[in-house]
C-alpha cells in the first residue's frame, strides 16, 4: 500500500466512524423525545374546570387554590403530581367551598374540610393535609361537584403514568433492547475510531519513511 491510498483508506475510515458517531447523537436526541411522563388521571376528573395540570414533585409543601377556573368553580392545579410526605395547603380564594375525598388509596389520611358535605369554607381559610401513602387521590367540593369542581392527586412513583409531547411518537424503551440505545451505539463508534486511529500511526510510522513506499506523484 503506498502512503496516498493509505491516507485516503485511513481518512475513508474515520471519516465513516465519525458519521456512526454523529447517527450514534442524533438517535440519542431523538430517544429523548422532548416528551414527558405525567399520571393517568381517572376519568372523574376529564372534564373538571380548573388551570390544569403541575408536576410538583421535589416541593415539600404545595398549594392549590380552591375557587378559580371557570366562574370560579375549580382547583388550581386542577391535578398535579406529589412526592409521599408533602404537604398540600387547599387555599379558599373564594368562599363557598370545600373539599371532600372522592377516592384514594387504603390507608389515605385525605379526610376534606371539617362539618358536612355541603358545610363550606370562608375565603382566606386553608385546609392542610400531608399524604404519606403513594396512589391517587380525588375530591370535590361537594356543592359544585356537578359544575366540574373536581380534582385529582397523584403521590409517588407507584402510579399509573403516560407519555405525552414529543410530536406523538411513541417513544424508544432502551429496556426492550437489552441495552440503553445510544450507549450501545456511541460505544462502538468509540472503538472504531481508536482502532483506526491506531491502524493510522502504526502503518504511518512503518511506512512513511520507508524506500518501499511510494510518495510523490503517482
Amino acid at each position: 500500500m503506498n502512503r496516498r491510498d493509505f491516507l485516503r483508506t485511513a481518512g475513508g475510515a474515520a471519516g465513516g466512524a465519525s458519521a456512526v458517531a454523529a447517527g450514534a447523537g442524533t438517535a440519542a436526541a431523538q430517544e429523548g423525545g422532548g416528551g414527558s411522563v405525567r399520571p393517568v388521571f381517572p376519568s372523574y376528573v376529564s372534564d373538571a374546570n380548573g388551570p390544569g395540570y403541575e408536576d410538583l414533585r421535589g416541593s415539600s409543601e404545595v398549594t392549590i387554590e380552591v375557587g378559580v377556573g371557570s366562574g370560579g368553580f375549580g382547583f388550581g392545579p386542577t391535578t398535579t403530581w406529589i412526592d409521599p410526605g408533602t404537604t398540600v395547603v387547599f387555599e379558599f380564594v373564594e368562599a363557598g367551598h370545600n373539599v371532600k375525598p372522592n377516592s384514594q388509596p387504603d390507608g389515605g389520611s385525605l379526610n376534606g374540610t371539617e362539618g358536612g358535605q355541603f358545610a363550606t369554607i370562608a375565603a382566606g381559610q386553608t385546609y392542610e393535609v400531608t399524604l404519606e401513602t403513594p396512589g391517587m387521590y380525588t375530591y370535590n367540593c361537594a356543592p359544585h361537584e356537578g359544575q366540574g369542581m373536581r380534582g385529582a392527586i397523584a403521590v409517588g412513583e407507584d402510579v399509573e403514568t403516560e407519555e405525552v409531547g414529543g410530536g406523538g411518537q411513541t417513544p424508544l424503551n432502551p429496556e426492550h433492547m437489552g441495552v440503553p440505545f445510544h450507549p450501545h451505539y456511541v460505544g462502538i463508534s468509540t472503538i472504531v475510531m481508536m482502532v483506526v486511529s491506531l491502524l493510522f500511526t502504526f502503518f504511518l510510522l512503518k511506512y512513511g519513511e520507508s524506500p518501499n513506499a511510494k510518495g510523490g506523484n503517482d
